[in-house]
């Protein structure tokens, strides 16, 4: 009864971030400007009738959430993880049970451990209803979906179609990926990572935004239309449960920047691709270190227990989605679906169950992606218009 009469987030064109996207701010090249332009296309409102829609969609979403998502209210004793001991340790969390032996770092490795218990962690065992936090600057920091609505959708990909085309992109990158020490991915001691990065990819020694990298060329078809899929269903969990702001202004980004999205190399020509998002991050019993991201919008990402071919409501929890600076870990199960900004510090934990083996995977969308990675490349007149704009609203 009290979401009814909630007031929407307004519209009005605004200087200000948005608090979920990451834009490049301080260089004036024309890949920066763009994703300057892109965060605000959705809030260049002129038409009332446009203005009034919105508004109602955006109370019609909040109704939505507010009846199918429980809010997570922190103790206030809760102890918090500054920012500053984020940046300047290696911040991990143990997930596992009481069966399960502590996770090590690997030799030469120095970093801080942290049980997931002791953030604060609240679960929610009834299907029809998800979790949710407080909104922050009119915004959720992470949604995670009714589990009823993760396992329909999941259900209509086939999890043996994703196991088999995950582990072929596993098998094919030869080398573990190396990312930067601020978003070190870690696994059991003595094993070696297993993590692979795929969709488009700005080109280091060029002005172009490859479609996939070079070890993908050999993937089979069959495994490209799957993941095109696992695409197209978080896309579905987005739509189903995002703020109609977050959706707006993705949708608006992608009609003023024609960015690329994940596409399926069985027929390039086709358009058989996803909509919005670029990239799938995935790993076997992976963690990783407590990081941001520069994600243009809110990621998504799931966890995968391997050899199940059906997940059921009354799952075990595999693993925990950790926020340090709000004092909260988020209990997964096989399949949810997890929504959350990558602008917050976060990571996932190692899994429970050391007898697991487990998938994390992430879908995400980089900035650098909207950016195009040419600086050449003009600007068009209506991106060119945004800016004006913004530049206007700036010396005010």
């Amino acid at each position: 009864m009290d979401a009814k009469h909630r007031a929407p987030p307004l519209y009005s064109f605004s200087s200000q971030p948005l608090p979920w996207v990451h834009v490049f701010s301080k260089s004036s090249g024309n890949s920066s400007l763009r994703t300057q332009c892109a965060s605000i296309a959705s809030v260049d409102v002129k038409s009332p009738t446009v203005f009034h829609r919105r508004l109602r969609r955006a109370t019609k979403k909040r109704l939505k959430q507010d009846g199918l998502l429980r809010y997570i209210v922190v103790p206030s004793n809760q102890a918090l993880m500054s920012t500053t001991l984020i940046d300047s340790e290696i911040i991990v969390f143990d997930g596992g049970d009481s069966g399960t032996p502590p996770i090590r770092p690997p030799d030469g490795v120095r970093w801080h451990s942290i049980p997931v218990h002791d953030l604060y962690i609240e679960d929610e065992v009834r299907g029809n209803i998800g979790l949710s936090f407080p909104r922050i600057h009119g915004n959720s920091p992470f949604i995670r979906l009714p589990r009823d609505m993760s396992l329909a959708i999941i259900a209509e990909c086939g999890l043996p179609m994703i196991y088999s085309a995950l582990e072929a992109c596993e098998k094919l990158r030869k080398v573990a990926l190396s990312r930067s020490d601020k978003k070190r991915v870690f696994t059991d001691y003595g094993k070696e990572v297993t993590y692979a990065c795929v969709g488009p990819q700005p080109s280091r020694n060029s002005r172009t935004v490859h479609d996939h990298p070079a070890f993908m060329d050999t993937l089979p078809n069959l495994h490209w239309r799957s993941l095109v899929w696992v695409m197209k269903r978080a896309e579905m969990s987005f739509r189903a449960m995002a703020d109609h702001s977050v959706i707006s202004n993705l949708f608006h980004a992608k009609k003023l920047v024609p960015f690329k999205t994940f596409q399926s190399q069985v027929n390039p020509t086709s358009k058989f691709s996803s909509d919005f998002f670029g990239g799938i991050a995935f790993g076997t019993n992976v963690f990783l270190r407590c990081h941001t991201d520069a994600d243009f919008t809110m990621s998504i990402s799931q966890v995968f227990l391997k050899g199940r071919t059906e997940y059921i409501l009354t799952d075990d929890v595999v693993a925990y989605f950790c926020f340090p600076t709000l004092g909260v870990a988020v209990p997964l199960r096989p399949g949810d679906y997890f929504m959350f900004n990558a602008l917050v510090p976060h990571c996932i934990s190692s899994r429970c169950k050391y007898g697991d083996e487990i998938m994390c995977a992430s879908v995400y969308l980089k900035t650098a992606i909207v950016g195009m990675n040419n600086n050449a490349l003009p600007l068009t007149k209506s991106q060119s218009n945004i800016l004006d704009q913004l530049s206007t609203t700036k010396t005010k």
